[in-house]
């Protein structure tokens, strides 16, 4: 499966490859820190799930999803953020899971478990 993550933190890129790299069957394709250089890279690019955190420089992860789904572009969003208040939002642009930061192995690995077995790899 292959997979993105968006973040503004370079530690947490760190944390989520980290954390990622246990799992056989994930592909980590791209590490971006901005909106705009991860959607040029997600609608020309197959990608089956992405990573993405709320707080971001000049667009929203809420905001970046809208414009993703109007892409149509079929894409898994986990939001992982520190913001448990955007959650219903998340859930309004489909959001397939919505993480808390810290983020904990268990947790994302629970996810990550959960699309793979829909994927049925």
């Amino acid at each position: 499966m292959k997979v993105v993550i968006i973040d503004d933190e370079k530690a947490m890129h760190l944390i989520m490859r980290r954390i990622l790299a246990k799992v056989d069957e994930i592909e980590i394709v791209g590490s971006f820190q901005d909106t705009s250089t991860a959607f040029s890279y997600l609608v020309n690019h197959e990608v089956d799930l992405v990573f993405l955190d709320i707080k971001l420089p000049r667009e929203n992860g809420i905001e970046f999803a809208k414009r993703l789904r109007g892409s149509h572009r079929r894409v898994k969003l986990v939001f992982v953020t520190s913001y448990k208040e955007y959650a219903s939002a998340a859930f309004e642009v489909n959001a397939y899971d919505y993480i808390v930061k810290p983020v904990e192995q268990g947790r994302l690995h629970q996810t990550v478990l959960r699309v793979l077995f829909e994927a049925g790899t």
